[in-house]
């Protein structure tokens, strides 16, 4: 991350000098020289709280990277040791300290008092963190500038965003993606298509358009007769609010179809009277389960089942008549509405 941390400052910095920007950025020692060197590093919340004089748009990367606002954010000031603390706790979610550690290669001792807020991490060692907690330091640069700048991540990040937009181009890409994984496709006789399609409930043309596609992203490869993926990318769908909407309303979508044909599953629903402080605290006991759910999925060996989680916890009463006006417009721009 040392080589990348020090692209990073190299992308920010864009067509100034090193002892110009180090000026823009509040100092008056070419601090930048000896970054973009590696012989020194600033601390996370430095280098982001300096970052912010030549890029006010950087106050809000948190929020972006999240796709929500964090629940700490209201009570600490950011970019602060406080701060950078809660966002990595909010990162490692329900992950074990050791098997953080393991994963970033940062001693433990290092990676307690980072999560505790009683030291900082300098700046590589932030997006060491990052990548070893959700793997989506690449995610997090581009909240800061543009990663395809970065001679260090352009091509991961080129194959990231083709990732990404094969997710919105083709959901159920994603699923056969995942079915690849299982332990019954490697036993599976000849290329696994037949297999693939029985496994997931689909029919046989949806999963050869599925792996043409993954294909094409260079997210697989045949390897004596069998796909075989070339590398597990963590693929954040976030990105895009509006694809992103419309990729969770498929998956919502299959969950509906499936069970009005009585496929098994566990469906429910329950409504509510519950005040608004209580339903922020349903939003966090929510959040919460997703990242114990995480943590069960990221251990879960052997492969044997695809799994679909599709959730939805809403107030009722939060619409008003703009909104929904706004909603009818945009249905009826896109077909899926009469016009009235």
């Amino acid at each position: 991350m040392d080589a990348v941390a020090a692209d990073l400052v190299r992308a920010l910095r864009g067509r100034w000098t090193q002892a110009e920007f180090s000026r823009r950025l509040g100092y008056r020692s070419n601090i930048v020289h000896r970054w973009e060197s590696g012989k020194c590093w600033p601390t996370a919340a430095v280098f982001l709280r300096a970052c912010l004089r030549s890029r006010p748009a950087i106050a809000g990367c948190f929020e972006r990277f999240f796709g929500r606002r964090p629940a700490w954010a209201d009570a600490l000031a950011p970019f602060t040791r406080a701060s950078i603390a809660a966002f990595l706790r909010d990162l490692r979610g329900k992950t074990p300290l050791l098997e953080l550690a393991a994963r970033s290669g940062f001693n433990r001792y290092s990676v307690g008092r980072w999560l505790r807020g009683s030291a900082e991490p300098k700046l590589p060692e932030l997006l060491g963190m990052i990548e070893a907690a959700s793997r989506r330091a690449l995610d997090f640069i581009a909240q800061l500038t543009d990663p395809g700048a970065m001679a260090t991540v352009s091509a991961s990040w080129r194959k990231l965003e083709r990732a990404r937009n094969a997710a919105y181009d083709m959901p159920w890409s994603h699923a056969v993606l995942r079915a690849l994984e299982l332990d019954g496709y490697r036993r599976c006789r000849g290329s696994g298509e037949r297999w693939l399609a029985s496994r997931l409930g689909v029919d046989g043309a949806e999963v050869e358009r599925a792996l043409e596609l993954l294909a094409s992203t260079g997210q697989i490869g045949r390897v004596r007769g069998k796909w075989r993926l070339h590398q597990s990318l963590a693929v954040e769908t976030s990105r895009d609010v509006a694809r992103a909407r419309e990729l969770k309303a498929v998956w919502a979508d299959v969950a509906v179809r499936r069970l009005r044909a009585g496929f098994p599953g566990n469906y429910g629903y329950s409504l509510f009277a519950v005040s608004r402080d209580d339903m922020h605290r349903l939003r966090t006991l929510h959040l919460d389960y997703v990242r114990a759910m995480q943590s069960v999925i990221a251990a879960s060996a052997p492969g044997e089942c695809v799994g679909l989680y599709c959730a939805q916890l809403l107030d009722l009463s939060a619409i008003d008549n703009a909104f929904a006006d706004s909603v009818l417009a945009d249905a009826v721009r896109a077909g899926k509405a009469p016009a009235t």
